[in-house]
């Protein structure tokens, strides 16, 4: 009797995960062609500079390389093609993972990086923020994984079913199919004017800080992993920091000085503009105290080509 019940169970449990495997298998095949078939949105940016980019110049950095640099202004005063591969919130782990994801398939001749001054801070936002390469886990095993390892963040084991891998792209997938948001080569411009009611209502904003003042050694790792393999693929790496509205004292920023030292020991171009006399106070060129509208960003673009040709 308990021999027939055990054949029962072991039964009904293989039906069940032939169940389970066939409806993941299908759910994810949907979600997946969903998620690789998006023409606008982030994920959309994402998928292209993994899979078709070949420009001759690829932007990194967070919303500050997203709305700063203008793909049209670079072709046009380098003659080179360029794609903006900027992600809002996404800090050094992430870039690093996508160059590496990049660089699998091409070489671009010159790599930008956008600079934030908070870069080595710990931040277990920007760990989780991984999420947004989910969707390529399959592809890119052994790039996620030994980023998971080197951030201490256990790899999840859901990512092994392949309807898990989509199912929180889901939601902006769909929503960007409703409402596309279609960028210029990655660029995507801001273009409302700074006022001085603006500015002060951001004064008396209470923001959350996700960094603490703590450098993370892992962070200093990643830094030092992205220089080292753009020099191995002999690609120009050239550092820059964004302007900011309202002038800041950086002079006691640990992370900041760390980038501008390893920079210096590993002969990269770093150029600065967070009190770039040309931006501080110029309420017209910004769309919030850290972020340039589209006449400030080509401005920027401008002078950073000029920098770059030098």
């Amino acid at each position: 009797m308990k021999n027939i019940d055990f054949k029962r169970i072991a039964l009904k449990t293989l039906k069940f995960v032939i169940i389970f495997v066939i409806t993941d298998f299908l759910f994810g095949t949907l979600a997946s062609k969903l998620f690789f078939n998006q023409e606008t949105g982030k994920y959309a940016r994402s998928t292209y500079v993994i899979k078709k980019a070949k420009e001759d110049i690829i932007v990194f950095g967070s919303s500050h390389a997203h709305r700063h640099y203008v793909p049209e202004v670079i072709s046009e005063k380098l003659s080179k093609t360029c794609y903006n591969a900027g992600a809002d919130g996404q800090q050094l782990v992430y870039h690093n993972v996508l160059q590496k994801m990049i660089l699998h398939r091409y070489h671009p001749e010159i790599i930008i990086l956008n600079i934030d001054e908070e870069f080595l801070f710990k931040s277990n936002k920007s760990n989780d923020r991984l999420g947004d390469l989910h969707p390529y886990y399959f592809d890119f095993k052994d790039e996620l994984n030994a980023t998971f390892k080197l951030v201490k963040q256990p790899k999840d084991p859901k990512l092994l079913f392949k309807s898990y891998q989509n199912n929180s792209t889901l939601i902006q997938a769909v929503k960007y199919y409703l409402k596309p948001k279609k960028t210029l080569n990655g660029y995507r411009p801001l273009y409302e004017k700074m006022t001085e009611q603006k500015l002060i209502a951001h004064k008396n904003t209470n923001f959350k800080k996700e960094y603490t003042k703590e450098i993370d050694s892992a962070n200093i790792k990643i830094l030092k992993e992205f220089i080292n393999r753009s020099k191995q693929h002999n690609i120009k790496l050239v550092f820059f920091t964004s302007p900011n509205l309202i002038r800041k004292n950086n002079t006691k920023n640990k992370s900041l000085n760390l980038i501008r030292q390893i920079a210096n020991k590993e002969s990269i171009p770093f150029y600065d503009f967070i009190n770039n006399p040309g931006y501080l106070n110029k309420l017209d060129l910004f769309y919030d105290p850290s972020h340039l509208n589209d006449i400030g960003a080509r401005k920027f673009t401008t002078e950073v080509c000029k920098l770059i040709n030098q």
